[in-house]
């Protein structure tokens, strides 16, 4: 007697189709398992919870923030303040190199002061043209001189300052003329806000006697 085998392929007598198809379908359509697969929904965050969370961070990248900004503003001051430092070093050095030249050079100015003023005391004709000639030489020195910042220091009737006068002496004069300079020796130079050489003179000091009127 023979044994009918069916294979997977055959199909059902209710549906019309596979059996293997129709296992499947059963499979895909179990309620069991749709329900559950919906019930695992992710937990949502509270709304306030997250508008904390939010908040604090924007508080700390604002911090942070300031402090950056704060370190660049003193950095950039103290560059700024470096920058102008540096420039006021760099003029101030353009202005006072020629010092210790130009103080070199004042001795052959007083020479030639000197050499003009025996020149006027001649009432020669040839004395007349030198005075002329080193008048001329005198002044185009002292033109260059101003170029660079030097001045003369001016000085009869001023009164002492130990600062920019050297007094070789001192002789007796009116009260009026207590502590002036009456008399200049050599003459002093400033180069812009400096002294250059001070101004070699003589200081009127006033008997005491004589100013406290008892003579």
């Amino acid at each position: 007697m023979k044994i009918p085998i069916r294979s997977g392929d055959e199909h059902d007598e209710r549906s019309g189709m596979p059996k293997a198809d129709m296992e499947a379908c059963e499979m895909e359509a179990d309620p069991s398992e749709e329900n559950a697969a919906t019930s695992l929904t992710p937990t949502e965050v509270p709304a306030e919870l997250r508008v904390q969370e939010l908040e604090a961070a924007l508080a700390k990248v604002t911090k942070h923030y300031e402090a950056t900004r704060e370190q660049c503003l003193r950095v950039m001051a103290d560059f700024d303040n470096y920058r102008k430092r540096t420039t006021r070093q760099f003029e101030e050095v353009k202005q006072y190199a020629t010092t210790d030249l130009l103080s070199a050079l004042l001795p052959g100015l007083d020479n030639l002061e000197r050499a003009l003023a025996a020149a006027h005391q001649d009432p020669t004709p040839a004395s007349r043209q030198i005075a002329e000639g080193v008048s001329m030489v005198l002044k185009q020195f002292k033109d260059a001189l101003a170029k660079v910042g030097v001045r003369e220091l001016q000085v009869l009737g001023e009164p002492f300052d130990p600062m920019r006068h050297e007094a070789v002496e001192v002789v007796a004069v009116a009260p009026s003329q207590d502590g002036l300079i009456v008399d200049e020796v050599q003459r002093g130079y400033m180069i812009h806000d400096r002294l250059l050489r001070p101004a070699k003179v003589v200081v009127g000091k006033a008997n005491r006697e004589t100013s406290d009127g008892r003579a």
